[in-house]
């Protein structure tokens, strides 16, 4: 009889797991995430590099925008390792571990009327790449050719 005044099995042994049973169950939780973990990085990857394309296409229009409310000219430039840009007169960003741009240094420029000069910009995680330029008659950042 067990503690709890319930007969239980009659040959005298208590229900319940063994250790072997938990290893196995623990065994094959760490197999699947030995499969899981793997793609998952990668699609964090693809989500940084996806997050960083989307935020250097805000910024042209933001460097654009800042060109027409001051009347002066804006340039975009690239850091000298490729790991970072920023606008002339404004902020600088720093890209996220892995990803670089190039060609470095001057790579765009917003002029107060609207229109805006450039070289193709590349961005990449060594696995993925995106190209893009500026539009020169409407300064819009688009997929280069």
């Amino acid at each position: 009889m067990s503690a709890t005044g319930d007969p239980g099995d009659p040959s005298g042994r208590e229900a319940g797991s063994t250790l072997i049973e938990a290893l196995v169950v623990v065994s094959i939780t760490v197999m699947i995430g030995m499969i899981g973990f793997p793609m998952m990085g990668q699609g964090i990857a693809n989500a940084a590099f996806g997050q960083a394309s989307s935020g250097v296409r805000a910024d042209f229009r933001i460097a654009r925008a800042q060109a027409l409310a001051t009347g002066e000219r804006v340039d975009i430039v690239v850091a000298d390792d490729g790991r970072g840009y920023g606008w002339s007169p404004g902020p600088r960003r720093a890209l996220v571990a892995g990803l670089t741009m190039s060609p470095v240094g001057p790579v765009a420029s917003f002029y107060p009327d609207g229109s805006a000069s450039g070289v193709p910009l590349s961005l990449t995680n060594g696995r993925s790449m995106e190209r893009f330029e500026v539009d020169p008659v409407t300064g819009a950042p688009r997929a280069a050719s």
